[in-house]
């Protein structure tokens, strides 16, 4: 029996071993490798490698609701009809409330080269609207007030650009300022969110240095375009203008001292109408003039007072060129809020005036305009923190021509807006903020019949506002 025992295991053994080795000459099937998405450390947190390539990418973003109420307040305008009194807008016939959620998405490409990071950005934003943050807010007639088309919808690219060995071309952050956005509300100094299109190089030096000059479109610098009714003078919207800085960057923040020059010009001397536009405005005029602006603009860090404090400062001054000295649409400075955050006057003061209009011949000077803020940030724990702002721009307007007709004046602004964060979990920020304006103008040239109206939109005025955001990025 155990003959038979040991004979039956040695056949199967042996079964075994043919039926192995037949079974190892046979085609193998094995599955493709799976490629695994594999993080990208070269460029911080939240890239990764694009399958197949070499280049790193990250995808973010950010959603905002954001809610505003602020007083209604009559409305003037040198635009308005005499018979009743250039009140183009009724303060009880205004909304108050407003909503605006916008929904923002990010990418960001970068893959390394012999000569630096081939960066690729594109930040494309859409916003709904409704209320006083209605998109298109117009004016209807001398007693009432549209607020525009409720529940707008608009798209904004704020930033497209491709960046390589130093260069930047596309859309991408003005060249000029340095104030950050850290209000809800506008800042009374230059700002450009939407960013601008550009050609740059930036070149970089040890101990942080660094200087940037760049080619930038002069029409996308909102609200200094200098156009403005009851004024014969435009700025050239599709010139261009050139911007430069010098920056230094230190663990104690950084400094930057920055310039732009471009050239304005206005229509060629012919008969002047009041409140027209001449035919033959022209993109070089027929005596032009230059603009120049020079800012400085600092991040001073205070560890001592709280981990992530710090002050930030920024100082302006232009001729020609009020938009990077602050505004030069006085009540833009508070605006997204259908312009009566300075306290109802729309009030718009071009880049140059006419001065003088002696046969035939116009003669035109720039207006000159400077201004300073200050903002401090605190941290009072890692998930509260404020800031505080601070803001005043004034503009000086050279003496018009009586023959020009209606002529904005010298108009100063100033404001203080203070915010309250909390940030329960990290990229989520619920806050409130208030903010409060006051402005003060003047005209030139005033008709008997506006002054009869008791001289509306001259002297001071003022107005507040506050917002609630929930923002969540991610």
């Amino acid at each position: 029996m155990n003959i038979v025992k040991s004979l039956l295991l040695s056949s199967a053994a042996g079964f075994l071993a043919v039926a192995g080795a037949q079974a190892a000459d046979l085609p193998s099937r094995k599955a493709a490798p799976v490629e695994y998405v594999k993080v990208c450390s070269a460029y911080g947190a939240g890239f990764w490698f694009i399958p197949g390539t070499d280049t790193c990418i990250r995808v973010g973003g950010y959603v905002r609701a954001e809610y505003q109420y602020t007083p209604g307040k009559d409305i003037y305008s040198t635009t308005g009809l005499p018979a009743n009194g250039y009140r183009t807008q009724v303060a009880g016939d205004q909304d108050t409330w407003g909503m605006e959620i916008r929904g923002r998405i990010d990418i960001d490409g970068r893959t390394q080269t012999a000569w630096g990071t081939a960066q690729t950005v594109i930040q494309l934003r859409g916003a709904n609207t409704d209320g006083i943050r209605a998109i298109g807010a117009t004016v209807t007639n001398g007693t009432g007030y549209a607020p525009g088309t409720n529940a707008t919808t608009a798209m904004t690219m704020e930033r497209a650009y491709v960046r390589f060995a130093g260069f930047t071309f596309g859309v991408s952050s003005e060249n000029f300022v340095t104030f950050p956005s850290f209000v809800y509300h506008s800042n009374i100094t230059a700002g450009f969110p939407n960013g601008i299109k550009q050609i740059a190089y930036t070149g970089t030096f040890g101990g942080g240095w660094s200087a940037t000059i760049a080619i930038e479109a002069r029409g996308d610098f909102t609200g200094s375009s200098g156009q403005a009714n009851h004024t014969y003078v435009y700025t050239p919207t599709e010139g261009v203008a050139l911007v430069g800085n010098i920056r230094v960057d230190q663990s104690w923040g950084f400094a930057q001292l920055s310039g732009a020059i471009t050239q304005n010009s206005h229509a060629a001397a012919g008969t002047l109408v009041a409140a027209s536009v001449p035919a033959n405005n022209l993109l070089s005029g027929s005596s032009d003039a230059t603009a120049w602006a020079i800012g400085f603009g600092a991040k001073i860090n205070l560890p001592m007072l709280a981990a992530g404090d710090a002050f930030y400062f920024s100082a302006n001054y232009a001729e020609g060129w009020n938009g990077l000295a602050g505004c030069s649409v006085i009540s833009d400075c508070s605006d997204s809020s259908s312009k009566r955050g300075s306290g109802g006057v729309l009030y718009q003061i071009p880049n140059m005036i006419l001065t003088s209009f002696v046969g035939g011949t116009n003669t035109y000077k720039n207006t000159r305009a400077w201004n300073i803020a200050g903002l401090i940030q605190h941290f009072w724990s890692p998930q509260w923190r404020s800031n505080l702002e601070v803001g005043y721009n004034q503009i000086y307007a050279p003496a018009a021509a009586a023959s020009a007709g209606i002529q904005p004046g010298n108009a100063n602004i100033w404001g203080v807006i203070g915010n309250l964060i909390w940030s329960p979990v990290q990229r989520l920020d619920i806050g409130v903020e208030l903010a409060y304006y006051q402005g003060h103008t003047s005209l030139q040239n005033v008709p008997a019949a506006f002054a009869a109206a008791g001289q509306p939109g001259i002297g001071t005025n003022s107005n507040w506002s506050t917002k609630m955001r929930v923002e969540r990025l991610f």
